[in-house]
């Protein structure tokens, strides 16, 4: 299955974590990780800069920190 890059973040109240996921669909994210919202566009402050700076991650990726964390909240 083809998989694409999503931009998503982690609202935690006073600011967000944010991160590009590859996976098959948004679908796919919201539904392993419902604390994550799936933007479409980035947020106008977020620079071209910033956006080449975003961490990309695989939706399965069972080593990484922040999903970790995340399956650890509850998703």
């Amino acid at each position: 299955m083809e998989e694409s890059k999503y931009l998503t973040v982690y609202d935690y109240g006073m600011g967000g974590v944010w991160t590009f996921i590859l996976a098959p669909s948004a679908d796919a994210i919201t539904e392993k990780y419902p604390q994550l919202e799936v933007v479409s566009d980035p947020p106008s402050w977020m620079v071209e800069e910033g956006i080449e700076k975003t961490r990309v991650v695989h939706l399965d990726d069972g080593d990484d920190p922040f999903l970790r964390a995340l399956r650890a909240e509850g998703g």
